[in-house]
């Protein structure tokens, strides 16, 4: 059981400090997957219903139950969430540290990178271009580009936390 943080302990005032800093990271970040979750969702269903290339489809089942498609919503949706919303619990309760959010961090973005750049196959990547591509408007594009590139960005920034919390701290 974590201990009650206390102004007379520096240790603890300035671990729960880092904490926070680690946890704010982790839910912003939270926040904008589900956002770009969402956004895949959508994204799907403009594809199918504007007749544009499958290979542009990438949000799978329950969205879209007739294609087998690299994204699939409940696998890719678990699995983030259960590694940033228990490494937020498990944060709080002082279980985990800065070592996790490094390894998730890095793990995250390196997903996200090969998604959205690389892709599983040829022409499979989700690239801006797709992503832009899919909306009938440039500005649900911009917006969707906005929340990929602020994932990478909080991403960097909770990494860089994590590795500034392990200095300050002198554990991983």
């Amino acid at each position: 059981m974590a201990m009650p943080l206390r102004a007379d302990r520096p240790d603890q005032t300035r671990d729960g400090s880092l904490r926070r800093r680690l946890i704010f990271l982790a839910s912003a970040f939270a926040v904008l997957a589900l956002l770009h979750f969402i956004d895949h969702a959508i994204r799907g269903e403009l594809v199918v219903s504007r007749g544009l290339d499958p290979d542009w489809n990438h949000s799978g089942w329950p969205f879209n139950t007739d294609t087998d498609k690299p994204y699939i919503f409940p696998l890719s949706f678990l699995a983030v969430f259960s590694l940033v919303l228990g490494g937020i619990f498990f944060t709080l309760r002082g279980r985990l540290w800065a070592g996790y959010w490094l390894a998730i961090s890095i793990a995250l973005a390196a997903f996200l990178l090969f998604i959205h750049f690389v892709g599983f196959s040829s022409g499979a990547a989700e690239t801006p271009g797709v992503i832009c591509g899919s909306y009938p408007d440039q500005v649900p594009g911009i917006l969707a580009l906005t929340d990929l590139f602020g994932m990478f960005a909080v991403l960097f920034a909770l990494a860089f936390q994590a590795v500034k919390t392990r200095q300050r701290s002198g554990h991983w």
